[in-house]
């Protein structure tokens, strides 16, 4: 890359080149204009003296007295620009003569043919740039008498043009010297000011990476190169896993210096041609060249991957952040930026829901599953928007695994989309904890639960305990969410007791949510960890935050009593709970041979297909009614179903 020096120096020469060229352009027309006047003003003053030569002249000639002729010559040898000269009569006769030059006896006479020589009087006045001839007849009241021949000489011109163009060079000299001494000052610091403004269009003032203006003009680049050449490129596009919690705990400023570290272990695990942008925010691009097999491609993403193991060191606490990367190899059949960027950032998306701190290759596939769940979060984000509409609250009993009594339900969220198909919550809630919009999503479905209650209860229904499901992204915003869950609650007239509320382990272990799951007790809500047994909590954290129940996750669940593993993980959890006082659920029983088994080992309640599906508040209310009647499948007839008293 040329050098500030260099780039200065280029500037002064061109700078000086183009003032020299341009200054020598106008001496040139300077000097040809003073030519001009100072020759039209010479021969204005020839002919003067051509006319008084003549007139003195005139007398002579006509006398024919030579002497005189000789006399009157003799007085052009005052004046240097005549060099000579001579007198002829009417008949052509030379009468006399004077000066440097040897004239003719005989002057010719002017027939239109005579060539115009500087060595043979002409018959006419001529001129050169060496010397001339002038020419005039003498003539007294009408007659001619005689003809006056002069030899001219312009050499003084040229002499005062000679030192009229020294004068000028040297002024010259002078004022481009002393105006590139003025001005080398301000040519540095203009320089200085471009290079600066390049640096602000073309880089990232916080890493001094290219920016994604100077990437998307590198990408092309990168695309034109990759067509020519059988090497083939890459286009890498990465975030920056849970970089909020960097600035949110320790500021923006401890934020940007962890961001120019992110990038200097970007740029040391790539090569000198391979370029690393910051786009914005906390998303870097990659441009690699020549990769040959995708494999390469892999191996530089896991390189990058591995580098930020290493925490940063930021102040006054290491920051631990992961990456996310997108791939997408080069050529392909699209040559826009945008469309290529966009295309790596869906495969980034796809690597990011699949628990971060990874990457994936875009394929058709990956572009089909962005895309449906582009279209998910817009239609979910207009529902909400309209309060609702086509969401709803399916809610599954869970029963008390010795009695069959009606000890609760679980709150589960459903949405019917206005096309009329039935949406999964396993479709649509992970992109509503990827979008943000699961926060919304939450507020309204602990609202629509409220109504729901309202509900049962005119319809001669109390619900001992409902549970409902938090997400660990509602977890971030604190004790904020606990007193708005607080405010609902209260506003729809229900009390807090009657709320349970079900977080993932993921939600223990963070150090950051320590302060809300205090929160949440304090506000007299009970608390219980669902699918238990799936994450890596430890039951220090359960007695710590005083959790009352433990969800064994179905997936313990399905192959039992057959599994002999997972009925030891069963039992073994089942004994621990009740060390700690804790009651546990086990969901997903649909058989009767499971729900035989999980009351032989002590589990407390049971929830699944086989005790009732999710069903909406109008048919809960016809289920919870018609629970003296009904037995299990399977069952003897002593397991009734009632409901237990609040």
């Amino acid at each position: 890359m040329e050098t500030q020096e260099a780039r200065i120096g280029r500037s002064n020469r061109l700078s000086l080149l183009s003032t020299g060229l341009a200054l020598l352009i106008a001496f040139f027309l300077l000097m040809l204009h003073q030519y001009v006047i100072g020759h039209q003003q010479m021969l204005e003053e020839l002919n003067t003296e051509a006319a008084i030569i003549g007139a003195n002249s005139a007398a002579a000639l006509i006398f024919n007295d030579p002497k005189a002729a000789q006399e009157t010559l003799g007085a052009v040898r005052l004046t240097p620009r005549i060099t000579g000269g001579a007198l002829y009569r009417a008949d052509d006769a030379r009468l006399a003569s004077a000066g440097d030059r040897d004239f003719p006896l005989k002057l010719p006479r002017d027939d239109g043919t005579t060539s115009l020589k500087l060595s043979v009087e002409p018959t006419s006045t001529s001129y050169s740039l060496s010397g001339e001839f002038l020419r005039g007849d003498i003539d007294i009241e009408g007659g001619k008498v005689g003809t006056l021949l002069l030899h001219v000489s312009f050499s003084s011109l040229y002499w005062r043009m000679l030192e009229y163009a020294l004068g000028v060079l040297g002024i010259a000299a002078v004022a481009l010297t002393l105006a590139y001494r003025l001005t080398s000052g301000l040519r540095r610091r203009m320089m200085r000011a471009e290079e600066q403004l390049e640096l602000m269009a073309f880089h990232d003032p916080v890493t001094g990476l290219p920016n994604r203006r100077l990437f998307e003009r590198e990408l092309r680049l990168a695309v034109a190169h990759a067509a020519r050449e059988s090497a083939g490129a890459a286009l890498l596009f990465i975030d920056i896993d849970d970089f909020k919690k960097v600035n949110d705990s320790l500021g923006h400023a401890v934020g940007d210096k962890a961001l120019l570290l992110i990038g200097q272990r970007l740029s040391g695990v790539l090569r000198s041609g391979d370029v690393v942008s910051r786009l914005g925010g906390d998303e870097f691009g990659v441009i690699l060249y020549g990769i040959g097999d995708p494999d390469n491609a892999a191996r530089v993403a896991r390189l990058m991957i591995e580098a930020m193991t290493v925490p940063l060191p930021t102040e006054p606490t290491p920051s631990h952040i992961g990456l996310s990367i997108g791939v997408l190899l080069l050529p392909c059949d699209d040559c826009d930026p945008t469309v290529l960027l966009q295309r790596a950032d869906r495969a980034m998306y796809v690597a990011k829901t699949h628990g971060k701190n990874g990457f994936r290759f875009y394929s058709e596939a990956i572009d089909a599953r962005v895309r449906s769940d582009l279209a998910l979060e817009a239609g979910l984000r207009q529902a909400l928007q309209a309060d609702g509409r086509g969401l709803w609250v399916a809610y599954q009993p869970q029963l008390c695994a010795q009695t069959r009594q009606l000890v609760g339900v679980e709150a589960l969220v459903r949405w019917q989309r206005e096309d009329g198909r039935q949406m999964s919550p396993a479709e649509f809630v992970p992109v509503a904890e990827q979008t943000g919009l699961i926060d919304e999503l939450g507020d309204w479905v602990l609202k629509q639960v409220c109504r729901d209650l309202a509900t049962l209860r005119a319809s001669g229904v109390e619900l001992p305990k409902v549970a409902v499901n938090v997400s660990p992204r509602q977890l971030l915003h604190g004790s904020a969410l606990v007193e708005r869950f607080c405010e609902t609650i209260s506003r729809f007239g229900e009390t807090v007791t009657r709320f349970e509320f079900e977080l993932t382990e993921s939600a223990l272990m963070d150090e950051d949510g320590s302060a809300v799951l205090d929160a949440f007790h304090a506000a007299g809500f009970s608390l219980s960890i669902d699918d238990f047994g799936t994450g890596y909590s430890s039951f220090g954290y359960l007695k710590r935050f005083r959790v009352s129940k433990l969800k064994i996750d179905q997936s313990f669940v399905r192959d039992l009593p057959g599994d002999c593993e997972n009925a030891a993980i069963v039992m073994a959890v089942i004994q621990m709970a009740r060390a700690l006082s804790l009651k546990v659920v086990a969901e997903g029983v649909e058989t009767q041979a499971q729900a035989e088994f999980l009351t032989t080992c002590g589990c407390d309640i049971l929830q699944g297909y086989l005790l009732g599906r999710p069903k909406p508040p109008t048919e809960l209310v016809a289920y919870v009614k018609d629970i003296p009647q009904r037995r299990i499948k399977s069952a003897s007839p002593s397991l009734t179903l009632t409901v237990a008293p609040l």
